[in-house]
């Protein structure tokens, strides 16, 4: 019997076939784990896009940082196609499946948040120009997975040169529910992508305006009464064909340049305007005056490829409560009737008709009727007597005259009275 030679450790030594095999048996063993690492493990920490169950970013090579790399930056001239690759992540506990789609990006009109449209929305820009790699417009993914998927965006040979923004989405195809659109319900579905800037190489032109200050003041009860509440709305307006980030400044000023309201925009989180884009932005004011002369003011100012863009806007107008005003005015004029009533009332027994007054004796009827009158109510003509210096109408050596109150009135005799003398005069 032949003893088998060992090793120090008493291992019978490998043959070259068992040393090769090891070896191979370790690559696949690396080559799985590397491989493991990329379809199994949970999505890193940052995501460009991502609702707790699943996610897309863009491609990053293993060993790369996802933070390095959360939207894609790209850049070409106008018939050039560009290449990239989008990884698509599924952190739940189901399977899932996605359509992959282009999109056009778009502010949201009132306060400028970045959208995009939906997949059977129309699309002009990137949304028309992306093409997913064939076979890879829907996918479907186990829990804890996730697939890279190739795309391409062919620029046309038209295209205007300057920004295009949009992105690429993954849309769950399983309704999270459903909501009433008239007599018919329509399923919602959520999607989520990752930005796309794209530059198309060219003559660039950034343009911007301010416009559309108002105030509108709070038309409530609270107005009634005076309130200080009032909301501020300004548009700004991207005019060129590049991105503006504008650092906005808006000033309120009261009587005599008294200023009442300052607010700035914050740089760490600057507003993103596309080009063609209008955003309509809405400030807050809850300390407004209730009588005062106000002056808004809104200036906006971006700093764009080595050029200062900058323009600003304003009103004014003039703080009355005037539904207080009316009210008080209401309340005054009527006190003002009610205490003309009670005036009327207390002085004179309610008729309102004042009887004139008579300061003379009545006059006797008959015969005993006092000059001038007949005795049947009617005015008889008027007979003066002479007076006894000769001038007719008035009273002797007193110089009254005939229509005061105190004088003697002397009867006039009758034809055959023997004693009266021939000019009327008693003896």
């Amino acid at each position: 019997m032949t003893d088998t030679p060992t090793s120090p450790r008493g291992r019978s030594p490998r043959s070259p076939r068992a040393g090769l095999r090891s070896r191979a048996l370790s690559l696949l063993t690396v080559l799985g784990t590397v491989l493991a690492a990329f379809l199994v493990v949970p999505p890193p920490a940052a995501h460009a896009a991502g609702n707790g169950e699943w996610s897309v970013d863009p491609y990053v090579p293993p060993g790369g940082d996802q933070n390095n790399r959360r939207y894609f930056f790209l850049n070409g001239s106008a018939g050039d196609t560009i290449n990239d690759t989008v990884v698509i992540t599924n952190s739940s506990e189901r399977p899932m499946t996605f359509k992959v789609f282009g999109a056009d990006a778009f502010n949201t009109p009132r306060d400028g948040a970045f959208s995009v449209r939906r997949i059977d929305d129309p699309q002009k820009g990137i949304g028309a120009w992306l093409r997913v790699a064939p076979g890879q417009d829907t996918v479907t993914l186990q829990p804890k997975t996730r697939i890279a998927v190739p795309f391409g965006i062919a620029i046309p040979a038209n295209a205007r040169p300057g920004d295009h923004i949009g992105g690429i989405l993954a849309l769950n195809t399983e309704p999270v529910g459903q909501q009433q659109d008239g007599q018919v319900r329509v399923d919602l579905k959520m999607q989520v992508g990752a930005r796309i800037y794209l530059k198309v190489d060219g003559p660039t032109l950034p343009a911007m305006e301010v416009r559309d200050v108002r105030v509108e003041r709070d038309a409530g009860i609270g107005e009634f009464f005076g309130s200080g509440a009032a909301t501020i709305h300004y548009t700004v307006v991207n005019r060129g064909n590049v991105i503006v980030r504008p650092h906005l400044e808006l000033k309120v000023s009261g009587l005599f340049g008294r200023t009442l309201l300052t607010r700035t925009s914050d740089p760490r989180n600057p507003l993103e305007i596309f080009p063609g884009e209008s955003v309509e932005l809405v400030q807050k004011w809850g300390g407004a005056p209730r009588l005062d002369r106000v002056d808004v003011d809104v200036k906006a100012v971006s700093e764009q490829d080595g050029v200062t863009l900058s323009d600003k806007a304003g009103t004014a107008y003039t703080a009355v409560p005037w539904p207080a005003l009316l009210t008080l005015a209401l309340l005054l004029i009527a006190g003002g009737v009610a205490w003309q009533l009670l005036r009327n009332r207390k002085g004179g027994g309610g008729t309102g008709d004042d009887k004139a007054e008579n300061n003379g004796p009545d006059a006797p009827a008959g015969d005993d009727a006092a000059p001038g009158h007949d005795g049947t109510g009617k005015d008889a003509p008027e007979t003066n007597a002479p007076a006894a210096d000769g001038s007719p109408g008035s009273d002797a050596g007193t110089g009254a005259t005939a229509d005061d109150a105190t004088r003697e009135i002397v009867p006039v005799p009758k034809a055959g009275d023997e004693t009266a003398d021939p000019a009327g005069v008693p003896r």
